[in-house]
């Protein structure tokens, strides 16, 4: 309860501390300590030890706006397909944590592994992050006069995609949507895995982290530049669920965080995430302080 009171005051308190990517809400994103880490299986298609480490879902499907130009453009329902997500992040490794429980009625992944740049033709869960929170065109297509190379180069270079699955032939369940893949998606940088249990309605999980980057050099691992990650520090973040029902790549509903479009190329079309330290107790605002004073009384 605590928490929650905690969360709704952050929340009221501090949404005037950042200019928002899109809209005036800020989400709030609570720090899993090195302590912590350890205690969150990636592999065990749970997310009982999410809600032990984490506590209640950071966001819910009723968070979520149904693209009415994607597929058919099904609004959100339960029956249909529901979904719970969580969220952290570590400051000793600089990454996102991300964990999603979805109960869909038709469960469509054939996936047949050996690309991870396919992962989004099945139902799966789709994470986009901007550490820098710098917006822009990140796809490599902002200048019409780029070389191929350039393209390639600037490609995911300022903010990044990652596409999840919950079950995969080859074990891989996480990917990142541009060049360098090898190395991005390996450890230290990503790890995840996730299962699936149920036909008609099936439950898939799907629980990984990631790592944002400032300077992505997507072939050169030693000059790219991981985001700085600190409590208080204000990041974009986008998070897309797709619903397939008949096959692979055929949409029916595409649920977006922010109800943009081509959040696939603008990144200032993401949301705002705001890192909250272990216990509340970093952010470095008057707002804080006065909301942590209330609390420690």
């Amino acid at each position: 309860m605590k928490r929650a009171l905690l969360t709704m005051a952050l929340a009221l308190g501090l949404a005037s501390g950042a200019s928002a990517h899109i809209g005036d809400k800020i989400y709030l994103i609570f720090e899993i300590p090195d302590g912590d880490r350890a205690d969150l299986d990636l592999k065990d298609a749970s997310v009982a030890d999410w809600e032990d480490v984490v506590g209640d879902p950071s966001l819910v499907a009723t968070d979520f706006f149904a693209d009415p130009t994607v597929g058919e453009g099904a609004q959100y329902d339960p029956a249909d397909m529901d979904y719970r997500i969580w969220l952290g992040w570590n400051a000793s490794a600089n990454i996102v944590y991300l964990a999603m429980e979805r109960v869909d009625n038709v469960y469509i992944n054939t996936y047949p592994g050996g690309n991870l740049g396919d992962l989004w033709s099945y139902d799966s869960i789709e994470f986009m992050l901007d550490g820098d929170h710098t917006g822009g065109d990140y796809t490599g297509s902002a200048d019409s006069l780029w070389t191929a190379d350039e393209q390639k180069l600037n490609n995911n270079r300022t903010a990044q995609q990652f596409v999840a699955i919950a079950d995969a032939p080859d074990n891989r369940k996480v990917g990142y949507l541009g060049a360098g893949a090898d190395w991005v998606n390996a450890l230290p940088y990503a790890d995840g895995g996730g299962g699936s249990s149920g036909v008609s309605p099936t439950t898939s999980v799907m629980e990984f982290y990631v790592t944002p980057f400032d300077d992505l050099i997507w072939n050169s691992p030693g000059d790219s530049k991981a985001s700085d990650l600190f409590s208080g520090k204000i990041i974009g973040f986008q998070i897309s669920a797709p619903d397939f029902d008949t096959a692979p790549q055929e949409y029916r509903a595409f649920h977006t965080l922010t109800g943009q479009a081509a959040t696939w190329r603008y990144a200032e079309r993401f949301a705002d995430g705001r890192l909250v330290g272990a216990g509340g107790t970093a952010v470095e605002s008057e707002s804080w302080g006065r909301v942590k004073a209330s609390f420690d009384k």
